[in-house]
């Protein structure tokens, strides 16, 4: 059986949206609308099984859940950049 991915689209969504603490300022960054980022992270936490996000009226916080795995996330797609640059 092999291992299973999580969407990559999903996982720059969650990435941008931690980073800016904002589902519109991670569409903005991302060129795609507030409710493809909101979609895009509950799929995320449907595949995961856990809450990443908790939603406020104009802002998002990383749960616990969340700000473990930010920083792998983050520093996963920053090793894919860097290797798509260098190629």
């Amino acid at each position: 059986v092999g291992r299973r991915y999580p969407p990559l689209n999903a996982l720059r969504g969650f990435e941008a949206t931690a980073r800016h603490g904002s589902f519109r300022d991670a569409a903005d960054e991302l060129c795609v609308t507030h409710s493809a980022i909101s979609h895009q992270v509950k799929q995320l936490e449907d595949t995961l099984g856990v809450t990443l996000f908790e939603r406020g009226p104009r802002q998002v916080a990383l749960t616990e859940a969340g700000r473990a795995y930010y920083p792998v996330v983050g520093e996963a797609l920053t090793k894919i950049l860097d290797a798509t640059e260098a190629v």
